[in-house]
């Protein structure tokens, strides 16, 4: 099968691995390396013979939209006049049958999946989905249906998932689903109250890992994710509900704003 994923760290790496373990011919696309025109162009020929598409890039709405509008745009891939698959650009019309369009799986984090779908012209093709890193040795990740994805869309995003070796748990719409919301929103908190001299990055971890038994402090749980994903997920819930409890830790989004991302860039909370 032929997989295009697109998105950022840790995650694309993570899902590129579980697919070429099973067999998948798979290319992987960084969002920093799609600013160059040829590599960005070489996406978009790949996408013609795609069978699936992955994107996972939820740095910002708009930054997940052009990055999305890309992949699902006409695609030409060697002879224009052979059309392996029709583009996603291509599907608008059947609500209810996908056969031969490629499935596309967008990283509900950032926004909605419903939203996402509404920025292309075959929403009932896209299917969302969530993933905690690490996935090394099997994990959990989760789709949800957008108000207009179809069941047969749903049904495969479900067989794909499965095919990796990973469980799947259909749930709700909305930003961050429902593990990424939960651990954002604590990462969030455990950033303020490191900006609010509660207590040390450290100490902040060790009471979290010892009071509750996670398998990270949550703020070394941000700097395996990603501070920038973390933020994304934060602002997503923030515009969806308006609600202060979402609000961005300052810490937080002054951490992104310095490049201090976590374990990818070499320096989060804690030093890699």
């Amino acid at each position: 099968m032929k997989i295009v994923i697109a998105g950022e760290l840790p995650l694309v790496e993570e899902i590129a691995a579980l697919n070429v373990q099973v067999g998948h011919e798979v290319s992987v696309y960084l969002v920093e390396t799609l600013r160059d025109a040829q590599t960005a162009q070489k996406l978009v020929a790949e996408m013609r013979d795609a069978e699936v598409a992955i994107e996972c890039h939820n740095e910002t709405r708009k930054a997940k939209r052009r990055l999305l509008e890309m992949m699902a745009g006409p695609q030409e891939s060697g002879d224009s006049r052979r059309r392996a698959k029709p583009a996603l650009s291509e599907v608008e019309g059947s609500e209810t049958s996908d056969s031969g369009s490629p499935l596309l799986l967008v990283c509900a984090l950032a926004c909605s999946t419903t939203e996402a779908a509404s920025w292309l012209p075959g929403p009932h093709a896209v299917s969302g989905w969530s993933a905690i890193p690490p996935l090394e040795g099997g994990g959990t990740v989760e789709i949800a249906r957008g108000l207009r994805t179809s069941d047969e869309t749903a049904g495969r995003a479900a067989e794909f998932w499965r095919g990796l070796g990973l469980e799947v748990e259909e749930v709700a719409d909305g930003p961050g689903l429902v593990r990424a919301r939960v651990l954002c929103c604590l990462i969030n908190e455990a950033a303020s109250a490191l900006m609010e001299g509660v207590a040390s990055a450290e100490d902040i971890d060790t009471a979290m890992q010892l009071g509750t038994n996670y398998p990270h402090g949550p703020l070394a749980w941000g700097d395996l994710m990603g501070l920038d994903v973390v933020l994304g997920v934060m602002r997503g819930l923030y515009e969806e509900y308006r609600e202060d409890r979402y609000r961005p830790s300052p810490l937080l989004v002054r951490y992104v704003q310095a490049g201090w991302l976590g374990k990818k860039a070499g320096r989060g909370f804690f030093p890699t």
